[in-house]
């Protein structure tokens, strides 16, 4: 007798009952699977209904898989086509999972769950570990479960707005004690400028152009210029804690060489925002109305609490030559309200930021 791959418990009297009235009226819509010798990979059902109706079973035979793949092959189309809970849905990921599928394919199988959600539920409360985005190991987290009790549309609904708090004060919790440990690692010794370290840095540098449209408007007219080798080799790396957020102004044909000084100072471009003026400044290609805030990132990105993001246009008036809007800080605060702030080549200190320039105390 060919051997059963039945792997779920039969359905319901009621599940039963629907099935043979849905064949009745419309035959076999899905031909049964069955191996080299005729036993039944999938449609078990289906081949008890037409048994009892007396109507022709259509079947296609699947060759070539030994005993493992067929046990779970027969549990992957279970998976996809049964009206199956979560705790069967669970046993079925940890099956599969043990015959040697992957989370993204049980997940493509599933089409309930993404892989993410399956490997959390799969690896449950062990003692395993993860290797996160540094290179560092951690202890895998033990998946939160909530068990939905009214299943009508408002119990659904309160579970997933119940679900969204927790997550949200999970959030604030993490984000609370990563800015506690980055103030109490601003507290370390620092080569500049101050004796200590800090988690956000904004800097406006005195680049020297090539050259100027005309000597009556040189930049060195306004204040005094660096090469953009020495601008390189101060040591911001050192003035940064181990996870940190560099704010970096740059002129529109400075973008390269912006990046480069994020980079010489031990960051990575994350993204931009752009300044537009109120109104039009001098240029050789184009009269520049806009400059570059460039924000780079080091080692783990200090990401601002949902809702607090600020628009990538800065709109603010043009003031005195080189002068930056009063909304770069305002959206740094917006960002990071609770971290150590410090801002390079200052020219008037703002109260509560740390301050470094030959114009910080004017």
């Amino acid at each position: 007798m060919p051997r059963s791959y039945q792997v779920m418990p039969p359905l319901s009297d009621a599940d039963y009952s629907a099935l043979k009235a849905d064949i009745a009226e419309r035959g076999i819509m899905v031909p049964v699977e069955v191996d080299e010798v005729g036993a039944v990979l999938d449609g078990h059902h289906r081949v008890k209904v037409c048994d009892e109706l007396g109507i022709h079973c259509p079947r296609f035979v699947r060759e070539g898989m030994d005993e493992a793949a067929k046990r779970t092959h027969a549990l992957a189309l279970n998976l996809c086509r049964r009206q199956l809970n979560r705790q069967e849905r669970e046993s079925i990921w940890a099956e599969l999972r043990k015959a040697g599928k992957s989370y993204r394919e049980i997940a493509e199988a599933d089409g309930t769950a993404s892989a993410p959600t399956i490997m959390r539920s799969v690896s449950g409360v062990s003692n395993e570990t993860t290797r996160g985005r540094d290179g560092k190991t951690y202890k895998a987290r033990k998946p939160i479960r909530y068990t939905l009790i009214d299943e009508t549309p408002q119990g659904v609904s309160a579970l997933k707005e119940r679900v969204k708090e927790v997550r949200a004060a999970e959030q604030a919790i993490k984000r609370a004690a990563r800015d506690a440990r980055l103030v109490s690692l601003s507290n370390s010794n620092a080569p500049l400028p101050q004796d200590r370290l800090y988690p956000v840095i904004y800097a406006d540098p005195p680049w020297e152009y090539d050259f100027s449209p005309s000597s009556g408007r040189a930049v060195e007219n306004h204040y005094p210029t660096m090469p953009i080798e020495e601008i390189w080799a101060l040591p911001v790396e050192g003035l940064a804690t181990e996870d940190a957020m560099l704010f970096l102004w740059a002129p529109p044909s400075f973008i390269k060489k912006g990046i480069a000084t994020l980079e010489a100072w031990g960051f990575d471009l994350a993204s931009s925002a752009v300044w537009v003026k109120d109104r039009i400044g001098t240029g050789i290609y184009f009269r520049q109305r806009h400059e570059y805030l460039l924000l780079g990132k080091r080692g783990k990105p200090i990401t601002p609490a949902p809702g607090t993001q600020p628009e990538s246009i800065i709109e603010g008036v043009k003031g005195e030559h080189s002068a930056k809007p009063t909304r770069g800080y305002e959206i740094i605060e917006q960002m990071y309200p609770g971290l150590p702030k410090i801002e390079l080549f200052s020219r008037s200190p703002r109260e509560g930021w740390a301050a470094w320039g030959n114009q910080a105390d004017e």
